[in-house]
């Protein structure tokens, strides 16, 4: 039996430098077969909606339990650190 996947959002907050910001998270939600908690994985996440400027740097991105490192670029890119 194949996985299921699909388009997910969820809130977050973006930590770092001082500064904090919740965003929104899009991801996709991977369940496999078998069922479970254990058998659902988050992947290809996104950061959009981030409720305030934030300047370049380092950040670490708290959603669904869960710390990710992510930099925000000078153009304004979030990318996964």
């Amino acid at each position: 039996m194949a996985s299921t996947r699909e388009a997910v959002s969820f809130p977050g907050v973006l930590q770092g430098g001082g500064h904090e910001a919740t965003c929104t998270v899009q991801a996709t939600k991977v369940s496999l077969p078998g069922g479970g908690p254990a058998a659902v994985a988050y992947c290809d996440y996104e950061i959009e909606n981030v409720s305030k400027a934030l300047p370049e740097g380092g950040y670490q991105l708290l959603a669904r339990g869960e710390t990710t490192p992510w930099r925000h670029t000078k153009e304004g890119y979030w990318l996964a650190a």
